[in-house]
C-alpha cells in the first residue's frame, strides 16, 4: 500500500433523484478508495447505483433540483468535488478525470470528424496551437490501435465500426492523459473477441501512464485480469469491498455469491446449469429496512429485514461484506457454508 495520499476518496456519497413520484435514492452511503496507477471494478445488475456513483466523481448528474448529493465527499487529488464550481469542475474535466462512455455512437458528435472531436478536448486542457494538437490526436488515434490514424483523423463515428468506435472514445479519453479514467460499461455492445482487445488496450494504457481507472459493469468476468480491488453494489450500496484476488478467492455476501454462480464456467465439459439470482431489486422509490438483498437471500434471517448489517472483516487486508451472517451471534446459531468455497462462513 502506498504511503501517498489516495488519489480519489468517495466517504460516504448518497445520491438522489427527484420525480414527480418522488425521490429515488440511487446511491445510499457508498465509500471507497483509489490509488495512483489503480483499478477499481464497480460490480453489479442494472440499477444498482454503479453509474450514477461514477458520473457523481465528474458532476455528471443532474444538478437541483432534479438531482442532488444529500451528503458525503468525494475528495480529489485533495479537492472536494462536491463544493467545486461548474468553472472549475470543468478544468478537472479537461485536464484530469475523463470518462469512456457505455455507447460510443452516442457519445461522439455525428455532425464533426472524430479527429476534430479529439482535437477539441485537447484545446480545452490548455494547449493553445491547433497544430500540437491535432498532432497530439493523430497520436492518441495511433496509441488506440487504430490504422492509418491519419485517415482516420478525417473520418466520422458512422464511418468506424463498433469496435473502432470505442477505440476513438478511449483516444478522446487518454489524449490528455489524464490523472483518473472511468469506463462506464465500455465493452457492452462489443462482441467477446473486440471485447478482450478493448480490455487488453486499456491495460496496456494503464500501464505506459500509471492512470488510476474506474471500471463500472455488471461483469465480474470483466474485471478479473484487470481490477485492483472490486466493490460489488446492491441497491444503491457496497455490500462487499476488496482487493479483487481475495473477492475472487473468497467471495463472502450471498450477493455475490449469486454473481459468481451465474457466470458460465469455462470449463465446457461442466454440465450444471448455471444459477439465476431469483427475484427483483427493490424499488429505490421507498427501499426497504434492513439488507436490501434479504428479499432474495436463501440465507435471510429476521435481522437482516430489520437492520443495515455493518461492514465485517473477512479474508484479506481490505476485504468487507456487509453481511449478517459474519456476526457472531450468526455464527453461533446456524453453520452457513460457502458455495463458492464450500468452507464454513466464519
Amino acid at each position: 500500500m502506498s504511503s501517498e495520499k489516495p488519489l480519489l476518496t468517495v466517504k460516504n456519497l448518497a445520491f438522489s433523484f427527484q420525480t414527480y413520484a418522488g425521490e429515488v435514492q440511487a446511491v445510499r452511503g457508498v465509500s471507497f478508495q483509489l490509488e495512483k496507477g489503480e483499478t477499481l471494478g464497480i460490480v453489479g445488475e442494472s440499477g444498482c447505483g454503479k453509474s450514477v456513483t461514477a458520473k457523481s466523481i465528474v458532476r455528471l448528474n443532474p444538478e437541483e433540483p432534479s438531482g442532488k448529493v444529500k451528503h458525503g465527499e468525494i475528495l480529489f487529488d485533495g479537492k472536494n468535488i462536491v463544493e467545486l464550481t461548474e468553472k472549475e469542475m470543468q478544468k478537472i474535466r479537461a485536464r484530469e478525470i475523463r470518462m469512456i462512455f457505455q455507447d460510443p455512437m452516442t457519445s461522439l458528435n455525428p455532425t464533426m470528424t472524430v479527429g476534430k472531436q479529439i482535437e477539441e478536448g485537447i484545446l480545452k486542457s490548455g494547449v493553445t496551437s491547433k497544430d500540437e494538437a491535432k498532432k497530439i490526436a493523430i497520436e492518441a488515434l495511433e496509441m488506440a490501435g487504430i490504422p492509418s490514424p491519419e485517415e482516420r483523423y478525417r473520418q466520422f463515428p458512422h464511418e468506424f465500426s463498433g469496435g473502432m468506435r470505442q477505440r476513438a472514445m478511449i483516444a478522446l479519453a487518454m489524449a490528455v492523459n489524464p490523472k483518473l479514467l472511468i469506463a462506464d460499461e465500455p465493452t457492452t455492445a462489443l462482441d467477446v473477441t473486440t471485447q478482450a482487445q478493448i480490455l487488453n488496450l486499456i491495460k496496456k494504457i494503464q500501464k505506459q501512464y500509471d492512470t488510476a481507472i474506474v471500471m463500472i459493469t455488471h461483469d465480474l468476468g470483466v474485471v478479473s485480469n484487470i481490477a485492483d480491488k472490486i466493490a460489488v453494489m446492491y441497491a444503491g450500496k457496497v455490500v462487499e469491498y476488496g482487493e479483487a484476488e481475495d473477492i475472487f478467492e473468497y467471495a463472502s455476501h450471498p450477493y455475490t455469491w449469486g454473481i459468481m454462480q451465474s457466470i458460465p464456467p469455462e470449463d465446457i465439459s461442466n454440465k450444471e446449469p448455471l444459477k439465476p439470482i431469483l427475484g427483483t431489486p427493490p424499488d429505490l422509490l421507498n427501499p426497504p429496512k434492513g439488507c436490501a438483498f434479504a428479499a432474495r437471500c436463501p440465507y435471510a434471517m429476521k435481522v437482516c429485514r430489520c437492520y443495515d448489517a455493518p461492514g465485517f472483516g473477512v479474508e484479506g487486508n481490505e476485504h468487507k461484506v456487509w453481511c449478517w451472517l459474519y456476526d457472531e451471534r450468526a455464527k453461533q446459531m446456524q453453520a452457513t457454508v460457502n458455495p463458492i468455497t464450500g468452507q464454513e462462513v466464519r
